[in-house]
């Protein structure tokens, strides 16, 4: 099969979502493309932006790392060590191969220093053991932002993640997920940080070609916490249908993002800001442009034990810190 762009080389990457195939070189320039109009169209990020980009090790995030360095914005990498033997650190090894031959020396938080590794953590909280990690996550996440004083924090969700995400808010109709569920959360009061999600347009396999193509090493194991998480039953469920009905996937998330004022409306988009929203592609709106923050009423403050932003008197962190402190 030739490459449906160049029409010259032979196709190294199949996409039947988009209903084409590339070459390598092609590939680039169309996943270049993906990611630049998700970051313009929603407008995630500015020139002037210093991004911290959380790695993992993953392909995900190590390909958005990779992205937005070619697309010259500035930006500085976070690993979070869980603290899972073994698995940690092989990923922090990936990390740290990847950003010293670029001339980058990623900023590191080891849980287990801080006295929370996700083994520990998970076996005193009464979730999930990969809420329990977003948990954990996203604190250092916005921390380590604020703290260091970078303007947007980049995390690698794809459309797979996405797509799947918001089917499970779907099935249980929580709305209050559904109304933060947006690539871009703008920074809130107390001190959040903008969070962002740049690879919104492209999905799993395309991150991982992409990888492949441009010899990236990522760790290709899945987190051995993971293996009974929810979100890859709302993932392997869409599989099934993007594998009859190609386009599922995009169709399914955008035409979340697409919907009226009800649904714009909730995101804090002003009525009357539809047609700037619109995307490139057609009349139909594209995503809206958003204040996806969480509302100012929901916070109590700054956390009385560490002074993060809080829900409650005492942030979720500090709760669950405290509880495996005390076991």
């Amino acid at each position: 099969m030739k490459c449906k762009r160049c029409r010259k080389a032979a196709a190294a990457v199949d996409l039947p979502s988009h209903h084409s195939a590339f070459c390598p070189d092609c590939f680039f320039l169309f996943f270049r493309r993906q990611v630049s109009e998700g970051i313009r169209k929603l407008r995630l990020l500015s020139p002037d932006d210093r991004v911290l980009v959380c790695v993992s090790g993953g392909k995900d995030s190590l390909v958005l790392w990779d992205m937005l360095m070619e697309l010259g914005y500035r930006t500085e990498g976070l690993h979070i060590d869980l603290g899972i033997e073994g698995y940690s650190d092989r990923s922090r090894e990936k990390v740290l191969a990847y950003a010293g031959a670029r001339g980058k020396e990623p900023i590191v938080v080891d849980l287990r220093s801080e006295g929370v590794p996700i083994p520990d953590a998970a076996k005193h909280a009464r979730k999930e053991e990969c809420s329990v990690c977003g948990t954990v996550k996203r604190y250092f996440f916005n921390r380590v932002a604020a703290q260091r004083g970078f303007t947007a924090v980049a995390t690698g969700h794809n459309l797979d993640d996405e797509a799947a995400r918001l089917l499970g808010n779907l099935l249980h109709w929580d709305r209050d997920h559904l109304s933060r569920q947006h690539p871009l959360l703008p920074e809130g009061p107390e001190g959040l940080v903008r969070k962002v999600k740049p690879l919104w347009r492209v999905s799993e396999m395309e991150t991982a070609a992409y990888g492949f193509l441009k010899g990236i090493d990522y760790v290709t194991e899945e987190c051995p916490m993971s293996r009974d998480a929810t979100s890859l039953v709302y993932k392997e469920a869409l599989s099934v249908i993007e594998e009859k009905m190609p386009g599922t996937r995009r169709n399914f998330y955008q035409g979340f993002l697409r919907q009226d004022r009800e649904v714009i409306g909730s995101l804090g988009v002003p009525a009357g800001d539809e047609e700037a929203i619109r995307g490139e592609d057609g009349p139909e709106r594209e995503a809206a442009h958003g204040a996806a923050a969480v509302p100012a009423a929901a916070f109590a403050g700054a956390c009385i034990s560490c002074g993060a932003p809080a829900y409650t008197e005492t942030c979720s962190y500090c709760r669950l810190k405290e509880r495996v402190i005390k076991t």
